[in-house]
This record gives C-alpha cells, sequence and structure tokens, in this order.
C-alpha cells in the first residue's frame, strides 16, 4: 500500500460513548497471546481482558487528561484507536491498536509517520511505552524509536526529530 492509499483510506474520528463494545474489541485483539501461552481458557482470558480494559480505561482518564481519543477508521469503518497526548516537552503516543484484520497493511507505520511529522514540525520528542512481547516493537524500531528503559513487562521508546 502506498502512502496516497493510505491517506485515501485512513480517517480519525473522537471517540464517543457509542463506541464501548467495538474499543472492547480492540483491545482484546491487542492482547491475551501471553494468556494463551500460558494455557489459560478463552472465556477466562475475555473475562480478565474486560477487567484490564476498563482499569485502562480509568487509568486514561486520570493521567492523561488532555490527549485526543480516536477511532481509527478504514474506509469509514471501525479499525482501531489511537490515543495522544500533546505535552508542553513531548509528543506522547498513549496507544494505538488495530483489529486483526487491519494489521500488517500500513496503517500503524503511517499513523507513527503522522506522528513523527507533527514532532519534527513542533521540534519535539515523539514518546510512547509498548509491551515487551507486542509485535509493534518491530515496527516502532524499524521508524527509528529507540528503547529509552524497560520494565519486566514493557519497553519506553522515542523518536527524536532529525534522527
Amino acid at each position: 500500500m502506498t502512502e496516497a492509499d493510505s491517506a485515501n483510506s485512513i480517517s480519525l474520528r473522537p471517540v464517543t460513548a457509542d463506541d464501548h463494545e467495538i474499543l472492547l474489541q480492540i483491545y482484546k485483539s491487542s492482547r491475551g497471546d501471553d494468556l494463551r501461552g500460558l494455557g489459560w481458557e478463552e472465556d477466562r482470558i475475555s473475562e480478565f481482558l474486560g477487567m484490564q480494559y476498563e482499569a485502562q480505561q480509568k487509568f486514561f482518564e486520570s493521567e492523561y487528561k488532555q490527549a485526543t481519543d480516536e477511532m481509527i477508521l478504514w474506509e469509514g469503518k471501525p479499525a482501531g484507536r489511537l490515543i495522544v497526548e500533546r505535552r508542553e516537552h513531548e509528543i506522547r503516543c498513549v496507544d494505538v491498536a488495530l483489529l486483526p484484520e487491519h494489521r500488517s497493511r500500513g496503517i500503524g507505520t503511517f499513523l507513527i509517520q503522522k506522528l513523527q511529522d507533527e514532532a519534527r514540525r513542533e521540534k519535539k520528542p515523539l514518546r510512547l511505552q509498548v509491551i515487551r512481547f507486542n509485535r509493534a516493537v518491530n515496527l516502532f524500531e524499524r521508524g527509528g524509536f529507540v528503547r529509552t528503559s524497560e520494565t519486566g513487562t514493557h519497553f519506553q521508546m522515542e523518536w527524536f526529530p532529525g534522527e
């Protein structure tokens, strides 16, 4: 897919209260592989991820009060979610997640490049946190992000304009 194809097919709109079910679906589809690896049953994974989603929502609401919370649309239909907080000294990509059928199609790359363009214009670093075993780690590293720190579960990554 070319950037022109992406630009014509991808759009963003603010998340609304009516998006709860699709947001939960996006969340659940982007997590749980580690639990499956431990042999958890699907219904137990679904229940656990539902609780995790609610906890994440509360955390985002309390920690990222100025963030834009947007639905990623592919040809007008929900494909994922993008949460970004623009701060005085950084642009923070809080969350980016795509439904499985929209992964590996250049959508994530296109959106991250748009954030990098914004960071370049604003002369600010673009920062994010990603779960260690998430396939997106490779996407970010290919895009020039470097790991700045890590915990047992996550990498902190950043990209600086001009790099």
